[in-house]
């Protein structure tokens, strides 16, 4: 007996396996084939991711706004009210951002475009000075000054993006995709409990009762990691956030509520995230100082170091159950084969498929 449930376990860890390794083999057909209908159902997906993360908002309010009461309108409009309330803090968020953000980024973009021919010319009479000293790394044009570097680097970038009338196309499809996915989510969430019922008789009818049940198992894994994953990632990106703001005030760094805010919300995007902030505000500081900008990279570095190797495996690693380790490693792996996207849910997906290995290994039972 005790051998036959041996071979029943090898068995479905190789059939387990195999399936992985038809995956990565696959992985550029798969990627394809996934990218197809992405293209065909992108709306329907960007409505249930914002549907997930629109619930979490939505079941906090509903455990504030009156979670009590018996009157019958109140419990009615509960659900309308709480999606308002959680549109709304989003809504409040983003207006706070970029309240902090574009007023500066306009202000430097002027500071930068006035300064800049100043400082080439400045490099370039350094340069001289340096080329002096050896001179066949002499080859720059004396005739080239800094406001015709600026003029072409912008010519360069509006060659590069593929011209006004692509950028608005793409922009206007992105934009549809977003406001067809809210309002897919708004529904969900509005009729979640009409959906689940629908969904479980469906499945009542067409699968067996083992199947459903396992079924439902990894739907329920998949849903408390992924909630775990966003509700540690917010956190992680406010910590973030708040440590590169009062660094920067400390070290007396200019633009601080800005750039970090920055920071914070690319620091979403996991571990690499907070480079992507970085370059922004390497840029914006720059307008200020060279040095002091070259002097915020290095306090980025060490921050990030702390940040990737102490806090983010501690506080999202934890969240979703993951060891540290595996943290780092899902998230190069879901990075090198799907990009930002492969960043963002390589973790989650990862976390998942370790959580349910970890109960079937440990559960004798299977």
């Amino acid at each position: 007996m005790e051998n036959k449930f041996k071979i029943k376990n090898t068995y479905k860890i190789l059939l387990f396996f195999g399936f992985i390794l038809a995956i990565v083999f696959n992985i550029k057909e798969i990627k394809n084939t996934v990218g197809i209908v992405m293209s065909v159902l992108n709306p329907v997906f960007v409505g249930c991711l914002v549907a997930f993360i629109l619930n979490i908002l939505v079941t906090q309010w509903e455990k504030i706004y009156f979670p009590n009461t018996n009157n019958k309108y109140l419990i009615k409009t509960k659900r309308g009210i709480c999606i308002l309330l959680s549109l709304f803090s989003i809504t409040l968020v983003l207006l706070l951002v970029s309240k902090l953000v574009i007023p500066q980024v306009q202000e430097s973009a002027s500071v930068f475009s006035d300064s800049f021919p100043k400082m080439y010319d400045t490099f370039r009479e350094k340069s001289f000075e340096l080329y002096k000293h050896f001179p066949n790394f002499k080859q720059i044009d004396k005739n080239l000054d800094g406001k015709a570097i600026l003029e072409n680097s912008i010519n360069i970038l509006s060659t590069w993006t593929g011209g006004f009338l692509s950028f608005v196309g793409s922009f206007f499809s992105f934009l549809m995709n977003i406001i067809i996915g809210l309002i897919i989510a708004i529904y969900i969430v509005s009729t979640k409990e009409t959906l689940k019922r629908q969904f479980d008789k469906l499945f009542n009818k067409f699968m067996p009762s083992n199947i459903k049940k396992k079924f439902y198992y990894i739907l329920d894994i998949t849903n408390e990691t992924f909630h775990a994953f966003i509700v540690g990632q917010l956190i992680e990106a406010i910590i973030l956030g708040t440590l590169c703001t009062l660094g920067l005030w400390i070290f007396r760094f200019p633009y601080a509520p800005m750039i970090g805010s920055v920071i914070g919300l690319t620091a979403l995007i996991p571990l690499v995230g907070a480079y992507i902030g970085g370059l922004f505000g390497f840029l914006m500081i720059l307008t200020i100082s060279p040095f002091k900008a070259v002097l915020f990279i290095i306090f980025l570095t060490v921050l990030q170091q702390i940040e990737g190797n102490l806090i983010y495996p501690k506080v999202v690693g934890n969240s979703v159950g993951l060891p540290g380790l595996w943290v780092i490693i899902s998230i190069i792996i879901g990075g090198g084969l799907f990009g930002i996207t492969g960043v963002f849910f390589g973790l989650p997906i990862a976390a998942t498929i370790y959580k349910i290995l970890k109960d079937f290994v440990n559960n004798e039972n299977n």
